[in-house]
């Protein structure tokens, strides 16, 4: 890929990652992300159809990140999946504080569930559970996280990790 493309591309999903920390995502026009990213409109639409193409890019590229480190852990446990899940939001807070001001919840969680549905099905080959449970416990995963950060990360990785995958496999394992 020709390096200004790249260097436009990587100034307009700056510009829309800073402008979701403080403004709703669908507050934002394209004039804010190319004044933001100081680039043309003319330089946006030549490189995205929209505001969604480059938010479902963002979002794509943090998943991509997330997926890399959780297949550098070599992970086979729920547990020790969430534990780095949990653990990169910690790490990455401007990350969540994105997606939440910008309102696009739903859109994480619909690739947060794809991706444990992935998780189950290619890395818990003994026990797969019913799409439905899946995403049902995705969701309530997302919502752990989202109360975890609104109290301020008071527990730690592990205990959040450990609690939850203990639940999970509880309800959706044993059966």
């Amino acid at each position: 890929m020709d390096k200004r493309i790249e260097r436009t591309q990587a100034k307009a999903e700056k510009a829309l990652f800073e402008l979701m920390q403080n403004k709703n995502f669908s507050e934002i026009s394209i004039t804010d992300i190319a004044n933001q990213a100081a680039i043309s409109r003319m330089a946006f639409y030549r490189n995205y159809a929209s505001k969604e193409d480059i938010l479902n890019k963002f979002i794509q590229k943090e998943y991509d990140r997330f997926v890399a480190d959780i297949t550098s852990h070599h992970l086979e446990r729920l547990d020790q999946l969430l534990e780095v899940y949990f653990g990169y939001f910690k790490a990455n807070p401007e990350v969540l504080s994105a997606i939440v001001n910008a309102s696009i919840e739903g859109l994480a969680l619909e690739k947060q569930s794809a991706y444990l549905l992935d998780f189950f099905e290619t890395r818990v080959k003994n026990q797969q559970p019913a799409p439905l449970a899946v995403a049902y416990y995705s969701g309530a995963i997302f919502a752990s996280l989202l109360y975890w950060r609104k109290t301020n990360y008071q527990c730690s990785t592990t205990e959040l990790s450990t609690h939850l995958a203990e639940k999970i496999k509880k309800d959706l394992l044993q059966n």
